[in-house]
């Protein structure tokens, strides 16, 4: 509805237009378009789909069309049939078609656009005209008769009178049904469709009418005599005429009435349900519309020398106002109620000012709990109590109608007029924090959430839950019904009664952006709306649009609508059901409250003193916490342990998991509702991811899990990585050699800790030591063989968020640094649980719980000295720890991966493959261990490798063998270290093979060789 004419206009500007004659939208009438509940005439019927169809006219034919995914129409048939049509179809005028419940006429624009009135008695009176426009029809039935008397004297047989008689009555009987058919055709087109286009054509400026005459149906339109005759006089200044309608559809019927009276007098000025009026053409003259005894319009119009014409309505007689003059019932529903707003056009003369002032002296209301006057209407200022005259709030309006501003003025002027003790806030803004940022710093503030942070607006939502079952668990121990009951008896014996919890205000903007980021959330907010009233918890939601993002449910408990400037009728129609809101002018401030009018919004210029002069006299220090604050941003070992020693760690669920001496782990602190909980070590691995620019800290928290770990349970622990950790059985880098031997052996020795601070640094090692198949089967090996050998592992992975298939379920605890939506997706992450992590946080996930935000700490455990913390000796020397002990074994050589002197139990005959000088070797060894002079069965050169086989009971020694015999060694090995294909050889090293385990030996300073 725009200033320049109403909605029903724009079907006079085409050639064809729909007209519901039946249905919830009876009375509409659709220009070409959109048809549906947000089409430019918005449908109310619910089973029409927002957008059903697309009507269009051509050749004089209206063109139909179902829009996809929408259910299809029904068009009738010129038998009465109704027919299902999906496809494209063309109707002609007349035809008939069904869109859910309702039913509509292809109509033409009508040549002349006029009302019956009072002079125009129509056909269905008996009047002299119409007794004269009879005449021929009594010549012919007399001259009938004369006929037949005379053919009764001269036929022979009476067949011939009973031809004439059967004629005579067939041609009465057709000229009864055309009469019927004329006067039913003229009654078809007196409904609420024809007088919608009557009034819209109306002009916007005449000159008053000189007598006023109306003759208005309470119902739907019948015969001529069952209208209702009004009639006053414009010589006699204040005079009205009354009428009375009840029924169960009175104030459709009062409407339809006003129409009425309007199409007859060339226009009106229409006061009914708002501060403001409506005009139908011009201002001819005032019709009031009300259902109270006192009409509440008669003292805001003081022109008196206009003509009033007052229509009361009620559901029945008794309830009707005393000044009824006449009073009419029916239960017709002649037009629906959304029918008024497509015909009618806002009164030119705006009254309201521009701009509307916060006055801090003025702001609180003059009653109610949380009473604040929010601006000015027509008739004064207005007032609004969420408490009183809530429970919750919807507000809807277009960008730049100033719905922000709106929002702030309202929650600070509450904020001004009540203390903390009284109100709090909880304020969720998704447009990035732009909208509530200024009021961060009010004492009432309990929270500010934004869509930056969507993990703590899930926390909050989850402690509005829980302040919900504090509430009323607090009202059923002490035997309130409500927290108003719960304030009126604190109030009544503040002595005895202890006071109330604070009204807890949730204020939302871009609802619809929350409930599409948080769509399991939105089951709290429903409770919230449904026991709202009773637990004091409010909730205002804003939003542009709110079709499909605040449910049916929550809307029956929001009786505060606040309409700003709507784009379009339909987003009017659906807070407000009209379309009000969509011909406001383009003034920011300026508004529609449901069940007051058009108002303007008070503007609070200086929003930053008001949140001021507020923390000046509330300091924060005395306000109580709704819930537990936030999770520290870092945290030490310390702190971890004195969290633990709380009562919360036995009573947390992650609690429940094996103990060691009857204590349970702890790795950091969880985040939780009420108070923050340890995170518990459920004895598996641990994997951190985190991005490539935050590699380092990934690598800190896997030494400082893996510490803590190894410290608290005795465990070995076997790094890999750049870091240096005193006390760790074995620290080897990435791309040491020896590195392919712990992973491969750490499974044999369990149980132990295995702490990798780069894995894809690893990966790409072992990739370029070994080939690209074994170094994958390398590491799927180690995470499946883990959990059974009792090897924990810590990984730290940087980079890509994407986890291999081998690493599903291989951790049961994942700690995430996941910054966006796509860091989250790809780590398995709900977009919905991301969070602003400070340096200290991350993502705890694990399997079947939810991702909650968590706090680790990042500095290693002293482990003391090796031996103190090392329950297995196995370990793999690094590069250089292995050169010490090459230096200071007493032994000839050292065999294996982890540099141990021989031990073998017997001697065994060898079989040396290379030189005959290698059998001083040999002979060293024997002599080492005591033995007698070795037996030396067979000398094979390095090129006949081709003769090695397998020979048991022997022992087979390869110095710096050459591929193929390291090839041919492994092909008769059933247990050779992966290892050997990636090692340098040189004089001083080889292999040793007995049976079908193949070793590596090397050579000690000051042996032969060296």
């Amino acid at each position: 509805m725009k200033d320049s004419g109403c909605l029903a206009r724009s079907a006079l500007r085409t050639d064809l237009h729909l007209a519901c004659v039946d249905g919830p939208d009876v009375g509409l009438v659709l220009a070409p378009g959109t048809v549906g509940r947000a089409g430019e005439v918005p449908l109310s019927c619910a089973s029409v789909a927002r957008e059903h169809a697309l009507f269009s006219t051509n050749g004089g034919r209206a063109i139909l069309d179902s829009t996809p995914m929408s259910p299809p129409f029904r068009v009738r048939t010129r038998l009465g049939r109704w027919r299902t049509r999906r496809a494209r179809q063309a109707l002609t005028p007349g035809t008939r078609l069904r869109l859910g419940e309702d039913v509509f006429e292809v109509r033409p624009r009508p040549l002349r656009l006029a009302w019956p009135g009072v002079e125009r008695r129509g056909r269905g009176s008996l009047t002299g005209a119409s007794l004269l426009r009879g005449a021929p029809l009594l010549s012919v039935l007399v001259m009938v008769a004369l006929m037949g008397w005379r053919l009764r004297a001269t036929a022979s047989a009476p067949r011939m009178l009973v031809a004439l008689a059967a004629a005579a009555v067939v041609l009465l009987c057709g000229f009864a049904i055309v009469f019927s058919w004329r006067i039913r055709r003229r009654r078809r087109n007196w409904d609420g469709a024809a007088l919608a286009l009557v009034l819209a054509g109306l002009p916007n400026s005449a000159s008053p009418p000189r007598s006023i005459r109306a003759s208005v149906w309470p119902g739907r339109a019948t015969s001529m005599r069952r209208r209702v005759l009004l009639s006053m006089a414009v010589d006699e200044p204040g005079q009205c005429a009354t009428i009375g309608i009840a029924g169960a559809h009175a104030p459709q019927c009062a409407l339809w009435c006003a129409g009425q009276v309007a199409a007859q007098v060339g226009g009106a000025r229409v006061w009914w349900n708002s501060s403001a009026p409506v005009l139908l053409g011009h201002a001819g003259v005032d019709i009031h519309v009300s259902g109270a005894d006192c009409c509440p319009y008669c003292a805001r119009d003081t022109d008196t020398e206009r003509p009033t014409v007052h229509i009361g309505y009620a559901s029945t007689v008794a309830r009707l106002p005393a000044w009824c003059a006449q009073v009419c019932l029916t239960d017709d529903a002649p037009v629906a109620s959304q029918w008024w707003w497509t015909v009618t056009r806002a009164d030119a003369q705006d009254t309201l000012p521009s701009r509307v002032g916060w006055d801090p002296d003025r702001a609180r209301g003059s009653s109610g709990v949380l009473g604040v006057r929010i601006g000015m209407s027509p008739s004064g200022p207005v007032e609004l109590d969420l408490v009183s005259d809530g429970p919750h709030a919807l507000v809807a309006g277009c960008t730049g109608s100033g719905k922000s501003e709106a929002l702030i003025g309202w929650l600070a002027s509450i904020a001004h007029c009540y203390s903390p003790d009284k109100v709090r806030f909880v304020l969720i803004d998704y447009k990035g924090g732009s909208t509530f940022a200024r009021l961060q710093g009010l004492p009432h503030t309990h929270a500010l959430l934004t869509d930056l942070d969507p993990g703590a607006t899930t926390r909050a939502l989850e402690g509005i839950a829980a302040e919900l079952q504090r509430r009323e668990e607090q009202l059923s121990e002490l035997s309130f019904p409500d927290l108003a009951s719960w304030e009126r008896a604190h109030s009544d014996a503040p002595a005895s009664v202890p006071r109330a919890p604070a009204r807890l205000v949730v204020a939302i903007d871009e609802f619809r952006v929350l409930s599409q980021t948080h769509p399991d959330s939105m089951d709290i907010l429903l409770r919230l709306a449904a026991q709202g009233r009773s637990l004091g918890l409010h909730l205002i939601a804003a939003t542009q649009r709110p079709s499909g993002a605040v449910s049916a449910q929550m809307r029956a408990n929001m009786d505060i609508r606040l309409a700003l400037r709507c784009v379009s009728a339909a987003d009017s129609t659906d807070i407000l059901g009209d379309a009000r809101a969509a011909s406001l002018p383009r003034i920011p401030g300026r508004a529609v409250l449901d069940g007051t009018g058009t108002i303007q919004l008070a503007y609070m210029e200086d929003v930053a003193s008001v949140v001021s002069q507020c923390a000046h006299t509330w300091p924060h220090s005395g306000v109580a916490a709704l819930w537990a604050p936030a999770l520290p941003e870092s945290i030490t070992w310390k702190e971890v342990d004195s969290a633990s020693a709380s009562p919360t760690a036995a009573t947390d669920p992650r609690s429940e998991q094996p103990e060691i001496n009857g204590e349970a782990l702890t790795l950091g602190l969880v985040e939780g509702i009420n108070e923050h909980a340890p995170i518990v070590w459920d004895g598996g691995s641990i994997q951190i991811q985190a991005s490539a620019h935050e590699a380092a800290l990934a690598s800190r928290w896997a030494l400082s899990l893996a510490t803590r770990i190894a410290q608290q349970r005795g465990y070995p622990l076997h790094v890999v990585g750049d870091e240096d950790v005193p006390g760790c059985a074995s620290n080897l880098h990435p791309d040491d050699t020896c590195a392919i031997d712990l992973l491969e052996g750490i499974c044999e020795h369990g149980p132990a800790i295995l702490a990798i601070t780069d894995v894809p640094t690893l990966r790409v090692a072992l990739t370029q030591s070994l080939s690209a198949p074994q170094a994958e089967s390398l590491w799927t090996s180690l995470l499946g063989g883990a959990r059974r050998a009792g090897v924990t592992i810590i990984a730290a992975y940087s980079g890509r968020f994407t986890a291999s298939s081998a690493t599903m379920g291989a951790f049961s605890t994942r700690l995430v640094r996941a910054r966006d939506a796509d860091e989250a997706l790809h780590a398995g992450i709900s977009p919905n649980d991301l969070r602003a992590l400070a340096p200290g946080q991350v993502l705890l996930a694990r399997p079947g719980e939810r991702t909650v935000l968590a706090c680790v700490p990042d500095t290693p455990c002293n482990l003391g000295t090796p031996g103190e913390n090392t329950a297995s000796g196995w370990c793999i020397p690094s590069p250089a720890r292995a050169s010490a002990l090459v230096r200071n074994a007493a032994a000839p050589a050292l065999i294996g991966p982890t540099y141990d002197e021989p031990r073998w139990e017997q001697p065994l005959p060898w079989i040396i493959i290379g030189a005959r000088e290698d059998e001083t070797i040999i002979k060293a060894l024997h002599a080492y261990l005591g033995w007698e002079t070795p037996t030396i069965t067979d000398v094979i050169p390095d090129s006949a490798w081709t003769r090695i086989v397998r020979w048991d009971g022997h022992r087979v020694l390869a110095m710096n063998p050459t591929n193929n015999v390291i090839r041919a060694l492994i092909q008769h090995c059933h247990a050779s270290p992966l290892s050997i294909l990636a090692r340098r050889w040189d004089p001083t090293c080889g292999l040793i093979c007995e049976g079908d385990t193949l070793t590596t030996v090397q050579l000690t300073v000051g042996s032969v060789n060296t």
